[in-house]
């Protein structure tokens, strides 16, 4: 997982050896340096610790995990892939009539905000085959929870209502999910996690209508892909 502020995304000290130096008493002020540099050092790191990002000071931009809890699901049947992918009818075996469901997670920084006023769920490496967005309608983002990904996902239910993703040019969507991830913060989780599905299963043309999402192999999901920004 990689989380940043506002934007996406030495060796080993060489120790010295005493050759008989001079000892000479500290002076004063170096004898308080000492004492208050450590001190300061530990309060600054407790406070560190214990505190909240403040969102005041630019949105908080969190990559989709692009690991092992990310992948997609058969609608209506246990089974389960890397790639990102949405619509129907993914390959020539695939059953007609059948739709593709993608499951992502965003894990949370330390010190992640539990209040949020906007969140906002976005892509901009679509890539459309078919006609998914006239022929299955629109694409929705829905809040869930699971603690391992795999095939018995597919009839996994919502934790919350589905929100509607808008188009931006050819290849980008943006959610506006801030009702689910405001509601999952205020429980201080370790991660965030969405649903995207379109509005219908399938048209059942047999013909493949689907929203790919990815860099540079449809098969290969990887972080930053997509991105959510807390504000």
């Amino acid at each position: 997982m990689t989380a940043n502020r506002g934007a996406t995304s030495g060796g080993p000290a060489t120790p010295s050896r005493s050759v008989g130096k001079v000892r000479t008493r500290p002076r004063v002020e170096d004898r308080v340096h000492r004492l208050i540099v450590p001190i300061l050092s530990v309060l600054l790191v407790a406070a560190a610790c214990g505190s909240e990002i403040d969102l005041a000071d630019g949105p908080l931009i969190i990559e989709n995990q692009g690991g092992e809890l990310e992948g997609h699901t058969p609608r209506g049947f246990a089974g389960s892939g890397t790639g990102l992918f949405a619509g129907d009818n993914l390959n020539p075996n695939f059953p007609n009539g059948e739709g593709i469901q993608i499951l992502l997670t965003f894990e949370l920084p330390e010190g992640a905000p539990s209040e949020i006023t906007t969140a906002t769920l976005a892509s901009g490496v679509m890539e459309v085959r078919g006609n998914p967005f006239e022929a299955l309608g629109s694409l929705q983002a829905e809040p869930v929870t699971y603690e391992t990904f795999g095939p018995p996902l597919f009839e996994l239910a919502a934790d919350g209502p589905a929100v509607t993703c808008e188009r931006f040019g050819e290849t980008g969507i943006t959610c506006d999910v801030s009702e689910a991830a405001a509601a999952a913060l205020a429980d201080n989780p370790e991660r965030v996690q969405f649903r995207l599905q379109f509005e219908g299963l399938s048209d059942s043309d047999n013909e493949q209508d689907l929203a790919l999402f990815f860099f540079t192999d449809a098969n290969t999901n990887e972080p930053g892909i997509f991105t959510l920004q807390l504000s």
